[in-house]
């Protein structure tokens, strides 16, 4: 556990990090602001916005600073990242940010989390970036997972600002169960991509505009089977 304090936007930050991948996370978003095309988005935002794969609460601090009213809905599955979320947005005061103990993915379900050796790199079993090997029942968490439509549904969410998701391959699922319907719901998408498993961020591309959406991919520099989409829902 590492407590790092920082600067960002003239506003003073506490975080408690768990591990390496923590700090790597913070970096990205506070230094590197891998978010900054969503900047003017999170900024104007009114209607909620959703972190989907909160982590330790990053990026809804990074949202909260930018924006200090919005509604900032985050989700995160893993127990230990959720504690350690609920311990940074408390200790730095931050109001209007309502967290839960949950995963987005295809189904409304319980479902096994697989335990990576980082803190970062957790995924909901059948996710397309499993390796087919055995996993140590130990390394294996049993989370509630929530359909977008079934999640803002029960929180009486009509429309999303943005939808932020980093899940690890999870993307697919939680557009695949996706109706028309839900997708009319969603004014920005940003997310990061993982092509693994035989499926590739042209399929999320296809699907994003198919339903209305201009596109805008960022692959990553060091890594080719991953990236970032930001997508705008021309319809909305």
């Amino acid at each position: 556990m590492k407590k790092i304090e920082f600067k960002f936007n003239y506003s003073n930050l506490k975080v408690a990090l768990p591990d390496q991948a923590g700090e790597s996370v913070l970096a990205e978003i506070f230094k590197e602001r891998e978010y900054k095309i969503a900047e003017p988005v999170i900024t104007l935002a009114k209607e909620p916005i959703l972190d989907v794969g909160a982590h330790v609460g990053l990026f809804s601090m990074y949202a909260r600073i930018l924006n200090p009213d919005v509604l900032i809905c985050a989700l995160e599955p893993e127990k230990n990242n959720f504690e350690l979320l609920q311990a940074n947005i408390k200790e730095n005061k931050l109001k209007n940010i309502k967290v839960s103990n949950l995963a987005l993915g295809g189904r409304t379900e319980k479902i096994n989390l697989i335990i990576s050796s980082d803190s970062h790199n957790h995924h909901l079993q059948g996710a397309p970036e499993i390796i087919k090997e055995k996993v140590e029942e130990s390394a294996i968490q049993l989370v509630q997972s929530y359909s977008l439509r079934d999640f803002l549904n029960q929180e009486k969410i009509n429309f999303i600002s943005l939808l932020k998701m980093d899940i690890e391959g999870g993307e697919y699922d939680v557009f695949s169960a996706c109706m028309p319907a839900d997708f009319a719901r969603i004014k920005y998408v940003i997310m990061e991509y993982h092509n693994y498993g035989g499926l590739h961020y042209k399929a999320l591309e296809t699907q994003l505009r198919e339903h209305g959406f201009g596109v805008q991919i960022f692959p990553s520099k060091f890594d080719k089977r991953m990236g970032f989409i930001f997508a705008r829902n021309k319809r909305v």
